[in-house]
């Protein structure tokens, strides 16, 4: 019951990342360019604020071993959807980056 800064924080956190993802997709759309850098870490920060959203008490810096690969986990989850918000905003990059692995 005591968590509820933590949720509001969490809250914040996500609404950044809507805000983010928005503008990144509308700066692509209408000049046809984006940031690599928001596209790939934009996702990464809405899992990080829904982790905390559902897991409000693993906030700080982790103790154990367990935390410490969850957050790892929340990190690579987080990552891997940054990855394939890249690749939809920009999948001509992968077919030249596939085609020198061919």
């Amino acid at each position: 019951m005591g968590y509820w800064k933590v949720r509001l924080f969490a809250l914040v956190v996500i609404a950044i990342a809507a805000v983010m993802f928005y503008f990144s997709w509308q700066q692509l759309i209408n000049e046809g360019q984006y940031s690599m850098k928001m596209a790939i870490f934009t996702p990464v920060i809405a899992v990080f604020g829904v982790f905390l959203l559902f897991f409000p008490q693993k906030i700080g810096r982790p103790e154990t071993t367990l935390d410490k690969l969850l957050n790892l986990l929340v990190f690579g989850v987080g990552l891997a959807a940054g990855f394939y918000n890249w690749y939809l905003m920009d999948p001509h990059y992968f077919d030249s980056l596939l085609a020198l692995f061919s």
